[in-house]
């Protein structure tokens, strides 16, 4: 399974699996996305405002909503990190069951289980109650490369709400390194099945690149840009992040700001 990363870079998951990457694919974010998300309206419609405009034509159909607050569907930050990279999804149906010490599973035979870390090697975790005191490793059945120079940040999928369960978040270089496993925090001492095709893990390519830092005050050219921005934002109802980004991606913006680096 290959996916483009753009500018002809590909990320590949590979798997030893028959048919795994038919019946249980990794497959870009997008589509991916939870189905609260997808029920929500995008907006709020305005509450009547007599002092301005009052109501008097009783006009409060689809047409309001155009003229309202936004909802969290309109939060350009969630909406990217939900559509940004990749999404494994569990490879096949899990059962667990658990008591306060002991956690057993079964995944039909798959070859690809779970595996345990000691409480030593997590000594000092902030566990809850509920927690399985052992971290669970869910052994991946895929193999995952980058190009040369990029690595893979892997997340739980924040927005699916997934309670049971937190994958830990890592780091890999898997232009050198291939085969990564998924520690996790078992919380619910309930009985459980995780079923295949439940978005499990996020996987994030990025370019490693060495990076310096300033801190320092705004200068007038800092605040006068802000401002812009500011009013840019607050005279549409909708969009009006995204006109800013797609400005800059095509090189209409104001280009006056230079990067100085100041200390490291």
């Amino acid at each position: 399974m290959k996916f483009s990363m753009g500018n002809g870079q590909h990320i590949e998951f590979k798997t030893d699996v028959k048919g795994l990457d038919e019946f249980a694919p990794v497959r870009p974010s997008k589509f991916f996305i939870p189905q609260w998300f997808k029920d929500i309206n995008d907006s709020i419609p305005l509450a009547p405002q007599p002092e301005v405009q009052g109501n008097r034509f009783g006009k409060e159909g689809e047409i309001s909503k155009k003229f309202s607050h936004g909802t969290v569907k309109r939060c350009p930050a969630i909406v990217d990190i939900m559509k940004e990279g990749y999404i494994i999804p569990m490879w096949c149906d899990f059962l667990v069951q658990r008591d306060k010490k002991l956690l057993e599973w079964n995944n039909k035979g798959f070859p690809y289980g779970i595996e345990f870390h000691v409480n030593e090697q997590i000594y000092n975790w902030n566990l809850k109650k509920t927690d399985f005191p052992e971290g669970v490793k869910f052994i991946n059945p895929w193999r995952i490369h980058t190009p040369p120079g990029y690595s893979v940040m892997f997340l739980p999928p924040y927005y699916q709400f997934e309670h049971r369960f937190t994958v830990l978040p890592g780091i890999v270089e898997t232009d050198a390194y291939h085969q990564v496993n998924f520690p996790t925090i078992w919380h619910t001492n309930k009985d459980a099945i995780i079923d295949r095709g439940t978005p499990f893990i996020q996987v994030i390519p990025f370019k490693r690149e060495d990076w310096s830092h300033s801190v320092s005050q705004m200068d007038e050219l800092d605040k006068e840009e802000e401002n812009k921005q500011k009013w840019e934002l607050n005279t549409k109802f909708k969009n009006s992040y995204r006109s800013i980004t797609a400005r800059f991606k095509d090189g209409r913006h104001n280009k006056r700001r230079r990067f100085k680096v100041r200390g490291n």
